[in-house]
Order: structure tokens, then sequence, then C-alpha cells
């Protein structure tokens, strides 16, 4: 008996959405460039200059063991620019940033704040007096920071600073008051513009939100305007919330959700409770320990040596891993010139693109971490004949990848082989030359690996595996049950 399985809602690892939509083997992934010996990299972000379009990488830098915490700004060729030491020995959490007019402050609980011009260097944020002589400012506080509007917000405990409002005929963002000084009832552990400029803060008693018009006047806390709940969900911790095109999601205890509005829906991050060949199952009792940033396409969820990839637009998610360095551990989320998100982690910067893992230099192969994975289990019925005698699956690996399956963490055995010969009408990966006659310009075309096996299940979990970054996989998965095999069975009193 023959079944066709559509695998392309079975959970993933290592897969994405080629830009025409075609399911397919993540991207590859470069590392472009790495912390100096004995240090790693710890929290980072990317800012556009807003008048040169130039693209700057603030990084914390850290030693191995987590002391020394430096400021590193990196142009977008990742040339050191300059190196600030924040006199401080810990790893930031929250590492955060705001920008108004061209000047970026940035903050963390674990830091002093700092103040700068894009393009130019940071020093320590130093109190600036207020435009409005009724108004005394304050020293610059220590905190979590956002840009929201012309204004710098800064979150220290329960405890909300909003600066005097910026522009070019003067205001500074490191001017604050003791007048708009704001409280929520909670630890405040993220700070989001939302859609329509409002302030959107995540605490660890729900989630609040404020107008913008409250921004109107200079003193924010003496208008009247007034913070409205809207989610009760509740944060336990720093970097468990991100704003994506403007909607704000966090870390749940199952996944993450939406939380600038109140909903009972969440994305859910476990894998499905199977034996695994290609991989470790990855699960958790409680996703709130892990961190989340900001993509290009969607959420991304970091867990050491994991970090799981959302594209809002397809609804694909998938868990990423990776070979090149001892560990994949993404602490952050950094943009190039084009907008395009590049992976920050503790041994380097990753880009995504192209069909091989390795250093900048393709000086390295994919791995097993490398390989895409398609892993789901199989509805059965307790009559149902479920002895798998033969798998047939397809990707487009041009003749040198490999094509495998494996049935409850068993591989079976590829008939003839699991790397299906190349089309020798298309493209070869590494074999061919262009402007050779006889060559179709065309995308690698799809290609069938047959694995044999003998399996006797009441479960059927089953996995995919394609080794080579940006193949395209079939979504269909043939599977040949026996025809006369018995059933196994298990009897409870009589009949």
């Amino acid at each position: 008996m023959m079944s066709l399985i559509d695998v392309t809602g079975f959970a993933k690892r290592n897969m994405w959405r080629q830009p025409a939509g075609h399911l397919s083997v993540r991207p590859g992934l470069r590392r472009m460039t790495t912390p100096a010996v004995g240090r790693k990299w710890v929290a980072g972000f990317s800012v556009q200059n807003p008048w040169t379009l130039e693209v700057w990488h603030y990084i914390a830098d850290v030693t191995t063991a987590g002391a020394d915490l430096k400021v590193l700004i990196l142009d977008e060729n990742f040339a050191v620019w300059q190196s600030f030491d924040t006199g401080t020995n810990s790893i930031p959490r929250g590492f955060s940033h705001g920008v108004v007019e061209g000047e970026i402050m940035i903050g963390s609980p674990d830091m002093p704040t700092l103040w700068g011009i894009v393009g130019s260097g940071i020093q320590l944020a130093q109190k600036v007096a207020s435009d409005n002589p009724s108004t005394t400012a304050i020293e610059v506080p220590r905190g979590i920071v956002s840009a929201v509007l012309n204004r710098i917000v800064i979150a220290d405990g329960a405890s909300l600073f909003i600066s005097d409002p910026v522009a070019v005929t003067g205001g500074s963002p490191q001017t604050f008051v003791g007048q708009n000084q704001n409280q929520r009832p909670g630890v405040v552990f993220g700070i989001h513009e939302g859609a329509g400029g409002n302030v959107v803060v995540v605490t660890s008693a729900g989630v609040y939100s404020l107008d913008p018009s409250a921004f109107a006047v200079q003193v924010v806390g003496s208008n009247g305007t007034d913070w409205r709940m809207v989610s009760h969900a509740e944060a336990a911790s720093y970097d468990s919330s991100c704003n994506v095109d403007g909607r704000i999601y966090a870390l749940t205890k199952r996944g993450y959700a939406l939380v600038d509005t109140e909903t009972s829906e969440e994305v859910t991050l476990d894998d499905p409770m199977q034996p695994r060949l290609f991989g470790p199952r990855i699960a958790s009792l409680d996703w709130r320990a892990a961190r989340i940033y900001a993509g290009e396409d969607g959420p991304i969820v970091a867990i050491t040596d994991y970090a799981d990839l959302t594209d809002l637009a397809s609804g694909l998610r998938s868990w990423w891993g990776c070979d090149v360095g001892s560990t994949f551990n993404v602490r952050g989320a950094l943009k190039d010139s084009d907008g395009a998100t590049m992976l920050l982690c503790e041994d380097g910067v990753y880009a995504i693109g192209g069909n091989v893992d390795g250093g900048q230099l393709l000086s390295s192969a994919a791995g097993t971490q490398g390989k895409g994975v398609l892993a789901g289990i199989i509805p059965t019925g307790p009559d149902d004949n479920t002895t798998v005698r033969r798998m047939q699956a397809s990707a487009s690996v041009g003749g040198v990848g490999t094509i495998q399956m494996a049935v409850r963490g068993s591989a079976g055995t590829p008939f003839p082989s699991s790397t299906p010969p190349a089309d020798s009408r298309s493209m070869v990966i590494d074999t061919s030359s262009w402007g050779a006659s006889g060559v179709i310009y065309q995308p690698t075309p799809l290609a069938t690996v047959r694995d044999d096996t003998d399996y006797n299940t009441d479960d059927l979990a089953v996995e995919v595996a394609v080794s080579v970054p940006d193949a395209r996989v079939g979504g269909l998965l043939l599977i040949n049950n026996s025809d006369s095999a018995p059933k196994r069975s298990v009897h409870r009193g009589p009949p």
C-alpha cells in the first residue's frame, strides 16, 4: 500500500522559504568576522546613519568568562571604529538603544548609560540642563533604552524616565527632569515604539500602552494622559520581547505571542515528541528563559546552539543550527546596508545567504547541523498496517548532496544511493562551467531518493533530511507499507 504524505506542515530544522515561496533548506551561514581571542560577543544591534545611510554595529564585548565589558562600534565592513571600556564586569541584560535626531543613547541595567553621535564615537552620558527654566535636570538614569517619537525613554525597575523633546532647534536626549518620571505597577523589562507611535512597555505586571499624544507637551507626566493595559501577559526577564514592524511579541511558557493586544493565541516552539536521527529534539518546560530578537522577517528566539526563525509572511517557523563555530549561540540581530538580517553570535557575525556554511572565504563546508530536516508523526489508526518497507523523498541537491530518511530515529538503506544523479542538462555544483555547450541554465531540478526499511510501529514518526543549503525540498513523501505483514496488537481480556 502506498501513501503520499504532505510534509510541509512537519516540524522544521534548518528550513526556510525561497523568495518565490518554495520550501527549501535554509541559506548558508557565512561568518563574516569574529571577536578577539579570549573574548565573546553577548549583545548588539545595528543603526543606520540618517544622513549618510551608513550602517554601524554596536556590540557588547566581554571576556569568555563574562568580564571586562566593552562596547565596540564596527563599520559596515566590520572594522572596529571604537572600543569603549564601560568599567563594568558583567554580561549586560537588555542591551538596548534609541536614536533621536542622529544622537544615540545605549543602556542596560548592568552598565552606565552611553551617549554619542551615530557615525562617531560614544561616551558616558552626562546630564544636560533643560531648555525649560521651570524644570531642573537630574542625572541620566541607568536602565534599558528606547526612542519614542522625538524622545528617549529609559526604564529602571518600575520607573520610566522620559527625556525632553529633541528638535533641530534645541533639546537634548541627555536631559531628564523629575516631572517626566512615570511609574508602572511592575518591573519594566521592555520598551517599544509600537504602531502609530504608541509607547508599549512590557512589565512583570502586564503590558501597558501610552498614546503618542502624551508627548505633545514637554512635561509628559503632567498632561493627564492615562496608560492603558493592553495585555495581561507578564514578563520575567530582559530580552523577552521584541518589536517587529510595530507589533510587539514576547516569550510565553509555550513559545511566544503578540502582547500588544489581549489574545489566547501563541506560537509553540517544542518539536514533536518523537525520536530523532538528524539532530536532537528541541523542547522546554518554559520558553520564558530564552531570548527573543527582531528579525527582518519575524521574531528570532535564541537558546544555546539553536535559534528559531519565523517568516511571518508565509507562517514558516524553523530552528536553525550551524557547525561553523564551536557553538552557535545567537545573542542579537544585526542588519546590513540593505536591511537584511545578520545573526550576532558569541563567536562572530553570520550573514545569511548562498548555499555553503563556513568562513567568509568559503573555507568550510556544511556540517551535520546545517542539514534541512522535516520531522513529524503521521496519524494512524489502531488497525492500520504500519510496517514501513520503503520511503521516497525529493530535493534539488544537484548531484552533490544527500537526501536521507528515517523512521523513529532509525535510518533506512538508500537504494542505490542517498545522492541522486545530477541532471545532465543542468548546471552541476562544483562541476559545470559557465558557457558550456548543451547546458540548460535552469533551477536545479528535484531528484528523488528511495530508502528501504522494515520497521513495524504504531507510532509512525518520520524524518527527511537534505544536506545542501538553499536546496528546494519536495513537499510530498511517498511511503510504502507492507501488504502482508501482520499488524502488531495487544489483547487485554477476552475478545
